[in-house]
């Protein structure tokens, strides 16, 4: 059962820093598909065409359980889209027509919201700084809001599978754009938006 819950946009049309634009504007009118809970309240949408992903095994190092070896001995395929959105360590919630269909703090809703946005197509992408905050909005009526739960934690990561890249969003209104090929110490930018 859907709690009901109906508020006006918050965020009239404002200029967003075009980074955000020129990333999201390359999945609109793309469909959503294997929309996923991860671990704890972690979401992830892939859009675009599907691509393997085959991570081979690893020798763990250090002081880590069996667990996490045997982990990380196997062998690991996973299916990516051209662009995969990754939101990570924020509160969010997913609405319909201002309805709730779930949220980050309700372990049973989370798959509900998942199965809800499978299939539409993101229309738009909306940010406002104070405080961070994000809405992705889709065709057939879903909302994806994401908040911060901290101060510094990211709250979304978008992988860019085609240009290599990856643009990160944390909670204190910082945003990076770097290569997601290697791991470096992104350069932290503020969110502009006017």
């Amino acid at each position: 059962m859907r709690a009901k819950r109906k508020r006006a946009d918050p965020w009239p049309d404002m200029q967003i820093d075009p980074i955000f634009e020129k990333a999201f504007g390359k999945i609109y009118g793309l469909p959503a598909w294997r929309v996923s809970p991860g671990w704890g309240s972690f979401l992830t949408l892939e859009f675009g065409d599907p691509h393997l992903e085959v991570r081979e095994p690893i020798v763990a190092k250090g002081n880590v359980s069996e667990r996490v070896k045997r982990d990380l001995a196997r062998r690991h395929v996973f299916i990516h889209g051209d662009w995969h959105l990754w939101i990570k360590c924020c509160n969010w919630e997913v609405t319909s027509s201002g309805n709730l269909v779930g949220k980050s703090t309700v372990a049973r809703s989370i798959r509900t919201a998942a199965d809800f946005l499978d299939g539409q197509k993101l229309t738009r992408f909306i940010l406002n700084p104070e405080p961070m905050r994000s809405v992705f909005e889709f065709d057939l009526g879903g909302r994806l809001e994401t908040h911060p739960y901290d101060n510094e934690s990211e709250q979304w990561l978008f992988h860019d599978r085609r240009a290599h890249t990856v643009l990160i969003l944390r909670a204190d209104g910082m945003y990076s754009l770097g290569p997601s090929d290697r791991a470096v110490e992104f350069e932290w930018k503020p969110v502009q938006i006017s």
